[in-house]
């Protein structure tokens, strides 16, 4: 498989497994935002800890280094440092992602992993030492240890960030971010979307919009608001218009299924949400168009969309 179609399909999976990050970005947004006074006890000064800890993850240092470095020092930490150190690990982990899905595509890489694990959706990692391949069992290791999941997609392996394994420092973390780490293990440990295929159901999704509502209106001021708005939108989008091989209407009829409707109607009865008001004006929508879901219904997600979004950015 060529690097260009492999970039392609990592990007499509990132997409529908979980919620996605301009990384770069969010790295350096991340380092900025710990600095200021919010998250910062001493006068705007770095802590030490941390200052140490940036260098190891502006080194290069693998994933699993960073772990390592927080399982010897978190106990120790401030609240402040444990937070710094969990979100920078969750921005590195996020630049390895491309570079790990490299090199479980070289040689016979796939084909072993899959013959270890084939009915999984994720690579059951009792099975690391019945790998045969030295370099692929190391390989493996590091990139469990680094707390990923490999999620099989189509018969192939890619790497995800364990966000159920980063709850693992929760006791040294606010509530803030332990609440962010519940909206992302929830779309991780239950992907979405696999080979285009819902596999929760819209009543499931609906819910997933509604804790993230609450998340951002309840901290407006969260360093991971931007996450959190990203994969609103990219939930909401799903759950408007369903996907190629689970439409939200009957295929043979283009009326909306009963089971979708009703999704709308109980979300849109949730009081005091922007989304509910979203999904109250998609619902009268579909109803002036008969219940028939088409492109005349289609054309309005775009403008139902932009206005949720805007909506959850300007809570205060």
């Amino acid at each position: 498989m060529n690097k260009k179609l492999l970039t392609i399909i990592l990007s499509f999976i990132l997409l529908t497994v979980g919620c996605t990050a301009d990384m770069k970005q969010n790295e350096k947004t991340l380092y900025e935002s710990l600095e200021k006074d919010s998250y910062s006890p001493d006068d705007n000064s770095v802590d030490k800890l941390i200052k140490q800890y940036k260098e190891i993850a502006k080194s290069d240092n693998e994933p699993f280094t960073l772990v390592k470095f927080i399982d010897d020092n978190i106990k120790n930490a401030t609240e402040h440092e444990a937070v710094a150190m969990v979100l920078i690990l969750e921005e590195v982990q996020k630049d390895y992602i491309q570079r790990y899905t490299d090199e479980l595509f070289v040689d016979n890489n796939q084909q072993e992993l899959l013959n270890l694990s084939p009915e999984d959706l994720f690579f059951n990692e009792e099975k690391i030492e019945d790998i045969k391949n030295a370099d692929l069992k190391e390989l493996i290791s590091k990139i469990v240890d680094g707390k990923y999941k490999l999620i099989n997609i189509g018969g192939v392996f890619y790497p995800v960030v364990d966000y159920e394994g980063l709850k693992a420092y929760a006791d040294y973390l606010p509530k803030e971010i332990n609440d962010y780490l519940d909206i992302k293990s929830h779309s991780y440990n239950k992907p979405t979307v696999i080979d285009g295929e819902m596999v929760v159901s819209h009543e499931e999704l609906g819910q997933r919009l509604i804790d993230i509502e609450k998340y951002l209106a309840k901290y407006p001021n969260s360093i991971k608001r931007e996450d959190a708005l990203r994969c609103y939108g990219e939930c909401l989008k799903l759950y408007l218009e369903g996907t190629v091989n689970s439409p939200i209407f009957d295929v043979e009829t283009g009326r909306i299924k009963e089971d979708i409707m009703s999704s709308y109607i109980k979300l849109s009865s949730t009081r005091d949400l922007a989304t509910s008001n979203m999904i109250s004006k998609y619902i009268e929508i579909i109803q002036d168009n008969q219940n028939t879901i088409d492109e005349s219904v289609f054309s309005h997600v775009p403008e139902i969309y932009s206005s949720a979004i805007a909506a959850l950015e300007n809570v205060q």
